[in-house]
């Protein structure tokens, strides 16, 4: 049984919510205005409930007759918080005893835009909300539990508060983490860093060999955004390079100092797509730098046999384009019958 329901959560009348033991996963965006408090605080307050840590608690599961979810999603498929929801949906569609799921639906800071190829899933940007996501792997597994979707809208956190006003982690600190990450996370493919370490995951990039590169040395970084065969100057509108040196906090060359950018997203103009950016910066840099190296991660960072060719030179950016296009537009043909909500997805043009 799935339902769409537009009142917010403390004002449903189901039995499981008002009378059973209901576990809660959230996380530290699950803050709400209204009551100046946690969603598990107030649900434990006027509701049998028990704070879960993961799926993976079935101890505290087993108590339950329900769940409720709120977790702030970055937009894009790397998020690990998919594949454990939908691990968890397989796993309550064989149980004989289901629990019934609530999911307290969010906006996607990432916005509607799609970006990238259909891997594994999802593609590199999706374009959709928590509870549209859990719509499509509800339908696709042709689940019969109890799976209700509160409106993003009914969510008085999802209407007073910005996505990222609270960070969902110390990892994704900064709002424009959700406009780079579909296409800077592939860093973590390289020996680059994606600079996640930094109070700007993944809006800035570099290593400690890129400082000959500076520039004033070797060449003018803004070559980046304007050489090969792309047909508009799309990126010397909606993104500005900064060149910056940073030390990660932790993960790759912690304690180092690397240099190389920060993006800058124009706020004026939204016809930017973040995956096919950093595939023509990351030739680039292939191309400039002979210590720069792809990992065993590469592949399936990438999902597609197109955009390794061209990282290797062997197809140029009109063929990676023509490519990711067809992706897109694939995506946007499947998705469309899972959204919840009146705005459309749209890839850039």
């Amino acid at each position: 049984m799935f339902s769409f329901r537009t009142t917010p959560l403390l004002e449903q009348e189901d039995v499981t919510l008002r009378r059973g033991r209901i576990a809660v996963l959230d996380d530290d965006t699950a803050w709400h205005p209204q009551y100046g408090e946690y969603l598990y605080y107030t649900l434990a307050r006027y509701r049998n409930a028990v704070r879960l840590s993961s799926f993976d608690d079935a101890a505290t599961l087993e108590q339950c007759a329900g769940v409720v979810i709120e977790h702030q999603i970055t937009g894009n498929r790397f998020d690990p918080f998919l594949k454990q929801l939908r691990a968890f949906f397989l796993k309550q569609n064989r149980s004989a005893h289901p629990l019934s799921v609530y999911i307290v639906d969010r906006p996607n800071p990432a916005g509607r835009a799609v970006e990238g190829c259909h891997y594994d899933g999802l593609p590199h940007k999706h374009g959709l909300t928590l509870g549209e996501i859990a719509n499509m792997y509800y339908s696709e597994m042709n689940a019969t539990f109890p799976l209700h979707i509160i409106s993003a809208a009914a969510n008085d956190a999802a209407r007073e508060l910005m996505p990222w006003s609270i960070p969902q982690e110390c990892g994704l600190s900064s709002l424009f983490s959700a406009v780079f990450m579909s296409g800077s996370y592939l860093w973590n493919g390289t020996n680059l860093s994606c600079g996640e370490g930094t109070t700007r995951p993944f809006e800035m990039f570099g290593a400690p060999f890129m400082k000959r590169l500076e520039r004033g040395r070797d060449f003018a970084w803004e070559d980046a955004l304007t050489w090969n065969d792309v047909d508009s100057p799309v990126y010397d509108r909606a993104v500005y390079m900064r060149w910056c040196s940073f030390t990660p906090g932790y993960g790759l060359y912690a304690g180092q100092e690397c240099f190389g950018f920060q993006m800058i997203p124009n706020p004026g103009e939204t016809q930017y797509n973040s995956l096919l950016h950093t595939l023509r910066l990351m030739r680039f840099v292939k191309e400039q730098c002979p210590e720069f190296a792809f990992n065993d991660r590469m592949d399936s960072l990438a999902g597609n046999d197109v955009m390794m060719s061209y990282l290797r030179g062997e197809v140029d950016y009109s063929a990676l384009r023509d490519a990711v296009k067809t992706e897109e537009q694939k995506w946007l043909r499947k998705a469309r019958k899972y959204l919840l909500y009146d705005d459309p997805l749209y890839r850039i043009k």
